[in-house]
């Protein structure tokens, strides 16, 4: 009795080590994921494509510097208004006189008698002297300076412009990459499938070989489109990978992407032609108003300037350092109408104009072909939707029936009624229309982020 309540302590007491020490390895444990918590990534979640686009609109480094560049653009503006203000302009010096010239006088002019030819030694002037003055001058007319504001104005709509194209760019280059994350996402889990199929089917070929009832050719025809499967899987996962990175640095993130689109296949056949302003045109068209701006800015240049200037000027003149007790003041004011007329200064502002109006011609022939190159592809991008939405739709229905009679030609093999040859030849054409489905939803999706691009007015 006394021993079994010995080893009844014994074991307690082992019980309560081995739970102290898996106690002791479990909370650190813990201590080790919280430590390691804060370098862990986080994860991003989209479940649509207008989710990826507003936050790229918040992250993208194109669309920031973009944005930075309008904001300068729009202080030039100001910059420009500030040249029609009146220059002000104050100004002070200091001298100071060690030694003072002396100047030579004739002598007859303080002594009637001294003799011809003789000079007395007099100096003029006072040792400190300090000067001020103040100078304003107003451009009654200066019509290059109307001209210069116009012209940043119109910068100032370029930028905002350039920011509307680069999202364009940058809307199309995500939607690429995240629709091919979901194709890919589409064909991996195919692969998928088709590799249980091709590994079931490989088992059936191997228990038939082994019993004498197949060729070793459909053995391996049975083992090739196990591998192939296989392989398909593998890549399509790997590239699903390299996508998901190119969204990232697009986003302009290190965090991972999780992309859940529930319906990302739906068919919407349009009939609407209504499209949003095209970037492409309005900056064309902006810039030859630039272009414009910018000849008649150099046509001015033969205008004359008209300023009105005034200045104020002081002098002070003592003998002691900043003592005016016994100083001098001398002031002087005036005001007046200045004109500047170019007449000739090497034909250069010639050339300038001919090179201005060149420009300007070309800028024009640029928008006129932009306009029919976006009407152009407004046309194509609302043909090709629908012929790719219908497609695509067909190309559902055909997978449909291809795997009803892979389904199908599976159950006739297990009731004997057809051989394996057959059965691998009906899975053969099963995986060819799953490369031709793949394709179709493939030319879909671009034919469907293009429509939806060319609906968002990014010009707003």
């Amino acid at each position: 009795m006394t021993m079994q309540k010995r080893l009844c302590a014994g074991s307690f007491r082992a019980r309560t080590i081995t739970m102290q020490k898996s106690c002791a390895r479990q909370s650190l444990l813990v201590l080790f994921l919280l430590l390691k918590a804060p370098y862990v990534n986080a994860q991003i979640s989209f479940s649509s494509l207008p989710d990826v686009w507003a936050y790229a609109d918040m992250h993208n480094i194109r669309i920031k510097t973009m944005e930075a560049e309008k904001y300068i653009a729009r202080k030039n503006v100001q910059q420009t208004y500030g040249n029609l203000l009146p220059a002000i302009s104050a100004n002070g010096a200091f001298t100071d006189n060690i030694k003072i010239q002396p100047t030579l006088i004739p002598a007859s002019l303080f002594n009637p008698t001294a003799p011809a030819g003789t000079y007395t030694e007099a100096t003029f002037g006072r040792r400190y002297i300090y000067n001020a003055n103040i100078t304003a001058q107003f451009d009654l007319l200066n019509t290059r300076d109307w001209f210069s504001i116009k012209a940043e104005k119109l910068n100032e709509e370029i930028a905002g412009l350039n920011i509307a194209k680069s999202k364009a760019d940058l809307y199309e280059q995500l939607a690429n990459a995240y629709y091919s994350c979901l194709l890919l996402s589409k064909a991996a889990q195919l692969s998928s499938e088709n590799l249980q199929t091709a590994t079931a089917l490989y088992d059936i070929a191997r228990n038939k070989f082994a019993e004498g009832q197949i060729s070793e050719v459909t053995l391996n025809t049975a083992l090739i489109n196990r591998e192939k499967a296989a392989k398909s899987l593998d890549i399509a996962e790997e590239n699903q990978a390299l996508q998901r990175n190119s969204l990232r640095q697009l986003l302009n993130t290190n965090d991972s992407i999780h992309i859940s689109d529930s319906n990302f296949i739906a068919i919407a056949f349009t009939e609407d032609t209504s499209f949003a302003p095209d970037p492409d045109v309005a900056l064309s068209y902006k810039q030859m108003l630039a272009s414009k701006t910018q000849w008649q800015s150099s046509k001015a240049a033969f205008a004359p300037t008209l300023s009105a200037v005034y200045q104020y000027n002081t002098q002070v003149a003592a003998d002691d350092f900043l003592k005016f007790d016994n100083s001098n003041t001398i002031p002087q004011q005036y005001w007046g109408l200045r004109l500047s007329l170019p007449l000739f200064n090497g034909n250069t502002k010639h050339y300038q104009v001919q090179k201005a109006r060149m420009d300007y011609e070309l800028k024009q022939q640029q928008y006129e072909a932009s306009r029919l190159q976006s009407a152009i592809a407004d046309q194509d991008i609302r043909s090709s939707f629908n012929s790719a939405g219908a497609a695509f739709d067909r190309s559902g229905t055909i997978l449909k029936l291809y795997q009803n009679n892979d389904a199908h030609a599976g159950k006739r093999m297990e009731e004997g009624i057809i051989s394996l040859d057959e059965r691998l030849k009906v899975y053969s054409e099963l995986i060819t229309n799953q490369n031709e489905y793949l394709q179709s939803m493939s030319d879909y999706f671009i034919q469907q982020y293009r429509l939806k691009i060319r609906r968002i007015n990014f010009t707003e």
